[in-house]
């Protein structure tokens, strides 16, 4: 489990250690999957009913997500500075995530609030460059487009990427097939499971509902931190 449990990364493994924490006990849990009578995976509906049958109570990371980012954070604020880009006078906001130190960095255009629909893209370090052109949005179109709809966020994720990360993401550029690089790397973002630094810092800047500048892709669900993706 990764330092930080369900507020760093939304993952049963997670799950199972902070549950064992929230009741005091060791951060630690056995983890398992319930098949049904075919052998395949039960799957919520199924859980439900087999809840039902043996008296046992269900709960959703999504769940655990809520209650302890309603108690506890694990990102602060370290900085805030005027900043000149391709669209103007923005305000950098530094933020530090308590798990490893690592810091991260958001340009915000205009006022985010809850009830107001912002536009947001997300950038790893090495894609500053624009050396990644399998990017949709690099930075100056993404940040254009933003202060086109007047309200969002352009944000800078894991200013100090880990050496395994980095290598990882040369060995895709060095070769774009599908699946190239390490399998199970350290650079698991690209799964979107690692989202939760990135969602209490959009919350803490007010982003309620956004649109996510990105390719279609799978999304996991961010309701446990009252954010939307539209």
């Amino acid at each position: 489990a990764r330092p930080g449990g369900v507020l760093t990364r939304a993952g049963h493994t997670e799950a199972g250690c902070d549950l064992g924490a929230l009741t005091g006990l060791t951060p630690s849990a056995v983890i398992c999957e319930i098949m049904k009578e075919d052998g395949t995976m039960a799957r919520l509906p199924d859980l439900i009913e087999f809840a039902r049958e043996h008296g046992l109570k269900i709960g959703t990371i999504a769940d655990l997500i809520a209650y302890r980012s309603a108690h506890e954070s694990m990102i602060e604020r370290i900085g805030q500075h005027k900043v000149q880009t391709v669209v103007g006078e923005l305000d950098l906001i530094a933020y530090r995530d308590k798990t490893v130190g690592q810091p991260h960095l958001a340009l915000v255009v205009g006022k985010p609030q809850p009830d107001h629909e912002a536009w947001v893209r997300v950038h790893e370090p090495l894609d500053l460059l624009g050396v990644a052109s399998r990017h949709a949005w690099p930075l100056d179109p993404a940040l254009q487009a933003i202060q086109s709809h007047g309200n969002g966020v352009l944000l800078m994720l894991n200013c100090a990427p880990d050496a395994e990360t980095v290598t990882d993401q040369i060995e895709q550029w060095a070769n774009p097939e599908p699946g190239a690089g390490r399998a199970g790397s350290a650079n698991d973002s690209r799964t979107l499971r690692s989202y939760g630094i990135g969602a209490q810092i959009l919350r803490d800047l007010g982003v309620g509902r956004m649109k996510l500048l990105t390719r279609e892709r799978r999304m996991p669900s961010m309701a446990g931190f009252n954010l939307e993706v539209t």
